[in-house]
């Protein structure tokens, strides 16, 4: 009797253990999932070293075209593979754009942080006119509730800042 519960202990614990390395396998790195987005998303951006993003891994690289064209771009291919805008988190001006996707279901990001959910955050900023520099990088967030995944995000300004700055005579 002694044998048999032993072998059903043994059992049980094999089983468990091979759920959870099955669930554990399923996450998939981030920097992965980030060369599998879709290429006009990652087109013109490069590995870059990301110390706060899940995986400290992240794309960059400097596109041409306006905010709102690339952000465009982005909103059709993205949606095309699957991923999901959070519209309250998107904010966008003459100085670029900031939005968070959720990621296609199934796809699950690993070293995403217990208790949040991995996001694929697009952040855009204007270098010139017509230039922007996209950074693409995955960060673990708070998930949303229902009533939030459906609020738009406020309109943004489209006037450009006009800082003023003085600058001392003679400085430069």
């Amino acid at each position: 009797m002694h044998k048999n519960l032993s072998s059903v202990t043994a059992a049980i614990a094999g089983t468990a253990t091979l759920l959870f390395i099955g669930q554990a396998a399923l996450a998939q790195p981030a920097a992965k999932v980030l060369n599998n987005l879709p290429a006009q998303a990652r087109q013109g951006l490069a590995p870059l070293f990301t110390a706060n993003a899940i995986g400290q891994a992240g794309l960059n690289g400097q596109r041409k075209g306006s905010p709102q064209a690339l952000l465009d771009l982005l909103k059709a291919s993205l949606s095309k593979a699957g991923y999901a805008e959070q519209p309250i988190r998107t904010t966008i001006g003459a100085w670029g754009f900031s939005a968070t996707w959720a990621p296609p279901t199934g796809t699950s990001v690993d070293g995403t942080p217990n208790g949040q959910q991995a996001v694929l955050v697009t952040q855009a900023t204007a270098l010139a006119p017509d230039k922007l520099n996209l950074n693409l990088r995955f960060e673990g967030v708070a998930p949303l509730s229902t009533q939030e995944q459906g609020q738009q995000a406020p309109k943004s300004d489209a006037t450009p800042a006009r800082p003023s700055i003085s600058v001392p005579r003679g400085l430069f």
